[in-house]
């Protein structure tokens, strides 16, 4: 395995919006926390709970007002020889490899475990566990050691890693879970569609906002043939674009 550490620690982009954006920065930490697992139902509770931030926090650190366009911030990553492009948006991430959409897990466990710090984090949420079986309590032991050198305060380190290990490993507990998630976001909410392969259904929601307030969720039966994918992002933009304006 080959990392170009150079391409992620000096890619300093002209829009970055963070002084110093390493896992031991906590203004880069709590944002990413936040951003990059969103399906992390347990912790994204206990940051709210914890640690709440706000819109206004959120807008000035990407150096835009809220009526601007979103426009993401772009991170490059060289692993395994293959180029993974991270697009960090206000409220979620989303990865590119080779050009591509990454939409599920695809990197098992042994690829990032003996990574540095920072991009271990930053590659953690296209780690696919069920691949290897990576146990629990493995896993556990990881975070809280990979937690322990980053900016969290020590007394949070066992309750974030428990709860990110949860949603990881064990899909927050739920008995099945959708084959992939994706995200969608607007200047002031986040947006997913889950799609469930076994009942050939599409679910849309929006992501709990700071007031712990939702929209009713949405379901849809996929058509036959095409690109499931493709029609799932269609299928999410038509829904927020129908969505009243906040």
């Amino acid at each position: 395995m080959h990392l170009d550490k150079t391409s992620h620690q000096n890619s300093k982009d002209e829009n970055t919006f963070f002084k110093e954006d390493t896992m031991t920065c906590w203004s880069f930490l709590q944002y990413w926390l936040y951003a990059a697992f969103p399906h992390c139902y347990g912790l994204r509770n206990y940051l709210l709970k914890h640690f709440p931030y706000s819109r206004e926090w959120i807008n000035q650190m990407f150096r835009m007002d809220k009526k601007q366009e979103i426009t993401p911030i772009h991170r490059t990553i060289i692993v395994e020889e293959k180029e993974v492009t991270l697009l960090l948006y206000r409220y979620h991430v989303e990865y590119r490899m080779e050009g591509q959409e990454l939409f599920q897990p695809c990197f098992p466990y042994h690829v990032v475990e003996n990574l540095d710090n920072d991009t271990f984090f930053l590659l953690l949420p296209v780690v696919d566990m069920a691949e290897i079986g990576y146990s629990y309590p493995k896993l556990m032991s990881d975070l809280i050691q990979r937690l322990s050198e980053t900016a969290l305060p020590k007394k949070d380190i066992k309750d974030v890693a428990y709860a990110l290990s949860v949603g990881l490993a064990e899909a927050d507990g739920a008995e099945d879970e959708p084959l992939w998630v994706i995200w969608q976001e607007t200047v002031n909410h986040l947006y997913g569609a889950e799609w469930w392969s076994d009942e050939g259904e599409l679910h849309l929601f929006q992501q709990r906002n700071l007031e712990n307030h939702r929209l009713p969720d949405a379901y849809i039966l996929a058509p036959k043939g095409g690109d499931i994918f493709l029609w799932a992002k269609h299928m999410l933009s038509r829904w927020i674009s129908s969505l009243p304006v906040d």
